[in-house]
């Protein structure tokens, strides 16, 4: 299943992050050198987890940086 960078970025708006912010983020960029804070990239990733059914310990969402990351890992776990 192929996952769009788009999605990801709509949920980033469900975890808490401006709409604006979300729109624009670089995929291949850090999320937290972004403006992503603290609070709503662990929202993020419990949204990712709930959306694709997928478990996430913290030591390993914080191995995913970037939205491509995120995509990848999604995608491999499919």
């Amino acid at each position: 299943m192929r996952i769009s960078l788009d999605e990801l970025r709509s949920l980033l708006a469900e975890a808490g992050v401006k709409p604006e912010l979300a729109k624009n983020l670089d995929a291949s960029s850090p999320l937290l050198r972004q403006g992503v804070d603290s609070v709503d990239f662990p929202a993020f990733c419990a949204l990712v987890e709930e959306r694709y059914g997928l478990a996430m310990d913290d030591e390993h969402a914080f191995t995913l940086k970037t939205l491509e990351d995120f995509a990848r890992h999604i995608e491999g776990a499919q």
